[in-house]
């Protein structure tokens, strides 16, 4: 019987004192009293200050058995412990991150500045460019036509000069055959001249004869 009873004060005890391992911090109290033991009777170890992270190890009633993180192991009160930062501390962690939220916008403002002004510099050279563009498209036109005008002028010239070819060798055979014809027709003058001639010394030599033979 004594057995019994004494299993169910250790059973009901070991329901009292729960064996977590989980993560506390000390409440916004500025400091509390780090023990030995669970009561005020047992000797203070450290002072523990608000915020500061505990590992829980167990809880037993009004105390909880804790360790720090330079492994020191001790007693606290429950009622200073709790599962998430105090307010204090989030606040500045809080803080903390507003902070960085505000340099991250500041960052990306200027991020910001910087691309627009990057943008007006990127339209300013497309502008630019386009113009560039417009001017070598209007050269290249120009120069097209002047390239048809040049090409047009250089088969009209070459048409020219084989025209001017054609004509005088032309003129080169007109003129060989009017030589030609020139000197047969100066040939037959000579000689219908010479025949003349030819036949008036017959004639004038007959008729010398006929008057030399009247007079013997």
């Amino acid at each position: 019987m004594k057995k019994q009873i004494l299993l169910a004060v250790l059973l009901v005890l070991g329901m009292a004192l729960t064996a977590v391992a989980e993560t506390r911090y000390v409440t916004d109290q500025f400091e509390v009293t780090f023990r030995s033991g669970p009561g005020n009777e047992y000797r203070i170890l450290r002072m523990i200050s608000s915020g500061q992270r505990l590992e829980l190890l167990e809880t037993a009633g009004d105390w909880s058995r804790v360790k720090a993180p330079d492994g020191l192991e001790g007693w606290v009160r429950t009622q200073h412990l709790r599962p998430e930062p105090p307010a204090r501390q989030d606040l500045q962690a809080t803080t903390a991150r507003l902070r960085s939220i505000e340099a991250e916008r500041d960052s990306h403002r200027e991020e910001n500045v910087r691309l627009r002004r990057l943008n007006q510099e990127l339209e300013q050279d497309l502008r630019e460019t386009k113009v560039r563009l417009e001017q070598a498209i209007s050269n290249y036109e120009e120069l097209r036509a002047d390239s048809e005008d040049f090409l047009r002028i250089r088969g009209e010239h070459e048409a020219l000069t084989s025209q001017v070819a054609e004509q005088r060798e032309r003129i080169h055979e007109l003129e060989r055959r009017l030589r030609d014809e020139l000197l047969a027709a100066a040939i037959k003058w000579f000689l219908a001249g010479a025949g003349v001639l030819l036949l008036g010394m017959i004639i004038g030599s007959r008729s010398k004869k006929k008057r030399s033979s009247g007079l013997l």
